[in-house]
């Protein structure tokens, strides 16, 4: 992975439009220097021959429960204290632009 130096690490603040200090920029770089050890150690890792997992049980895992709906409210007497309602929707103002 590539390293970044402290004015890397500025010129990206900039482009993300907030601006860092020398020595915040410096504190960024040298936990990201950290970050970056600790990845090239996992890459170091042999892994030749290991399958790779989806789940980390073989087992089927048997605490989660099947979803079942109980004590369902009707629409109506969830919707009756909304400011707004629509079609059986919550009505609210636009927050993404």
């Amino acid at each position: 992975m590539k390293r970044l130096d402290v004015q890397g690490f500025k010129d990206l603040a900039n482009q993300l439009r907030f601006s860092l200090s020398d020595e915040e920029a410096n504190d960024i770089k040298n936990e990201f220097d950290v970050l970056i050890d600790q990845m090239d150690l996992l890459n170091k890792i042999d892994t030749e021959g290991v399958e790779p997992m989806v789940y980390p049980f073989d087992e089927e895992t048997s605490f989660l429960r099947e979803d079942v709906a109980i004590q369902v409210l009707p629409v109506q007497e969830v919707l009756k204290n909304a400011p707004k309602e629509k079609n059986g929707f919550f009505v609210t103002q636009k927050v993404v632009g």
